[in-house]
């Protein structure tokens, strides 16, 4: 999943991830419809955390229940921290070899593709970022909620994105995250924590 980023993209997304557009040129946005989650699936657990550690790739997966609530299912969201990805702490001072940090990922509604990362403040290395990748499949394909599945659900899914925002800014920002509509998935690379949404 991931992928090494060469320094002048590296620079050049870390410059519109703090542009009035974003990566995507997509203006930003203070309100968002927001993907719901298909009701006959539920997440095996709405938080998971684990250590990064500088000089390890390390990985979070957030997985549906099974066949029993206690079984995993289909992948949900992964997201991943190359040996080398961590760059700052919130406070600012940079990590050194050996060095971990706690990341928490949490669906902030287990209704919707809303969730959102900590330790805010955390930021990645932009020669080698974190990555994100979020599976939309066991999406409710009625995007529109008139009831039925139609050609305006499928239009609506051509425009799906994932956006991010800083709280408490209300602005939602176009990550520019690469879409798979035959895998239905969103993969992004990572340079800060925030929350994020698949949205439209």
């Amino acid at each position: 999943m991931r992928r090494v980023v060469p320094a002048a993209v590296a620079a050049a997304i870390a410059a519109a991830c703090s542009s009035a557009s974003g990566p995507s040129g997509v203006p930003p946005r203070s309100t968002l419809h927001f993907v719901a989650q298909d009701t006959a699936y539920k997440l095996l657990s709405s938080q998971g955390s684990f250590y990064a550690k500088v000089g390890e790739n390390r990985r979070l997966r957030l997985v549906y229940q099974g066949s029993t609530p206690s079984d995993s299912g289909p992948e949900f969201l992964r997201f991943e921290v190359p040996g080398d990805g961590l760059l700052r702490r919130p406070d600012g001072t940079a990590f050194a070899p050996g060095d971990s940090i706690l990341i928490t990922v949490t669906v902030l509604d287990p209704k919707l593709f809303l969730f959102g990362f900590e330790p805010a403040g955390l930021r990645f290395n932009p020669l080698d970022p974190a990555r994100l990748k979020v599976e939309y499949r066991y999406a409710d394909h009625d995007f529109d909620g008139d009831g039925k599945v139609d050609s305006t659900d499928a239009e609506i899914e051509t425009i799906l994105g994932l956006w991010r925002r800083d709280p408490p800014d209300t602005l939602w920002f176009n990550t520019g995250a690469v879409k798979f509509e035959e895998l239905e998935e969103f993969d992004a690379n990572i340079f800060a924590f925030t929350h994020y949404a698949v949205a439209w």
